[in-house]
């Protein structure tokens, strides 16, 4: 017999498809792994057959979700991507085990792999957080990140290189064999690398034609580091399904993404580009005049104003942060959120639902609302982010973690 739980006196923040998606005050059963009722007011139900857990006027939402995940860059990662690459394996593992479990701690039940420093980094961590080893979210792991002879991490010797189409399908065949189901490629350039800008395009359409094909036929997905309009536009046509970054957006772009409307997410990672512009990084050496070679400053507001034209659109944008270097720390994950309504101009609950019912479409899971039938994936939070959506990034306001109806995490300063 599956245990019940019942989650009584709570604000709900359902993330469903009602308008506001708020319930004041309202109790949820879950029986075994998934949610079975959502009320306002009292569930009538017998509480010895129960385990009854008040929390007192809390906040409880989906547990979040981040779609542009490293977890290869450990706590303490300072853009030294090689020295991760070289790091001896096993203390390697335990740096991603602690990335993973502060991801869990800050409330975040799902993550979505944008590749690894050590090709299995994703897909061992995953494992041994499914087999109960370790605490972490779900995981979709990616694998290696695939580049173009001649382009950006081709001469790193961290990436697969690829030339045309046939190699290209090869590496997407040979990373699903290992259980990767998110294959991210570079299709531009990044101008912290001077050499690379960002309107850089790499690759071409029948190239990722061919990685798009492959992963559909392996049931995974591709996505694509793709700042310049080109690469964006490029990526929507090939039905590439998450595109990150898409700084630029010219008309073409953005006829290219209203075709695809229903199955293409955009991934911004807009506070790391704030971050930066806002100088955050110059204690680890990213000057200001770095940030002007970059060309950063005028990508940000290139950035945040295409965000309100994808908002505009209907285009599904989804949280992912690309978080883990010092300016962009492990932990402050849901600063992501706060940009977007602080930048972008989103409501609260609109920015919670990029990070929670937007991405369950994305991945094809149950997660992301709290209505009959999904996964419990949940997060308890002192405070309403629906009226601040910095109560999401305060470590003493995480009452709690539930992992499909388990309690995950429990914040030890709340119940020592």
């Amino acid at each position: 017999m599956t245990e019940r739980t019942l989650i009584r006196n709570a604000r709900i923040v359902t993330c469903a498809e009602q308008p506001a998606g708020v319930i004041a005050d309202g109790d949820i059963l879950l029986d075994g792994e998934r949610v079975a009722q959502v009320s306002a007011g009292r569930l009538a139900v017998d509480e010895h057959a129960v385990r009854v857990v008040d929390v007192r006027g809390a906040a409880v939402l989906p547990g979040l979700g981040d779609a542009h995940v490293h977890l290869s860059w450990p706590l303490d990662f300072v853009f030294d991507h090689v020295s991760v690459a070289n790091a001896p394996a096993a203390p390697h593992a335990l740096d991603v085990a602690a990335v993973a479990r502060t991801y869990l701690e800050s409330g975040y039940t799902l993550v979505i792999g944008a590749g690894v420093s050590q090709p299995f980094d994703d897909i061992r961590t995953r494992d041994a957080i499914d087999r109960g080893y370790l605490p972490g979210p779900r995981i979709l792991p990616s694998g290696t990140m695939i580049t173009e002879a001649g382009a950006i991490s081709a001469d790193t010797g961290m990436t697969i290189v690829v030339t045309d189409a046939r190699d290209l399908r090869e590496a997407v065949a040979r990373q699903c064999d290992t259980g990767v189901r998110v294959l991210k490629l570079f299709i531009s350039g990044d101008g912290i690398v001077p050499e690379y800008p960002s309107d850089d395009l790499y690759m071409n359409d029948e190239m990722l034609a061919a990685a798009v094909d492959e992963a559909d036929r392996h049931g995974a997905f591709i996505s694509v580091h793709a700042r310049g309009s080109a690469s964006v536009a490029m990526a929507a046509r090939a039905g590439v399904r998450l595109i990150h970054h898409a700084c630029f957006l010219d008309e073409v772009a953005l006829r290219e993404l209203r075709a695809r409307r229903d199955d293409v997410w955009v991934c911004p990672g807009l506070h790391y580009l704030y971050a930066m512009v806002s100088g955050h990084a110059e204690p680890w050496g990213v000057t200001p005049d770095k940030i002007e070679r970059a060309g950063y400053e005028k990508e940000f507001h290139a950035q945040v104003e295409g965000l309100r034209l994808l908002r505009d659109e209907g285009i599904r944008i989804v949280a992912g942060g690309d978080f883990g270097h010092q300016w962009t720390r492990h932990g402050t994950y849901a600063a992501e959120l706060e940009r977007y309504v602080e930048l972008v101009g989103m409501s609260p609950v609109e920015a919670i639902n990029t990070a929670t019912r937007d991405l369950g479409p994305l991945v094809g899971l149950d997660v992301g609302q709290i209505r009959p039938g999904a996964l419990a994936d949940l997060l308890i939070v002192d405070g309403d982010p629906t009226t601040d959506i910095t109560v999401l990034q305060n470590p003493d306001r995480r009452r709690a973690v539930l992992k499909g109806g388990e309690f995950a995490y429990v914040n030890p300063r709340l119940y020592p």
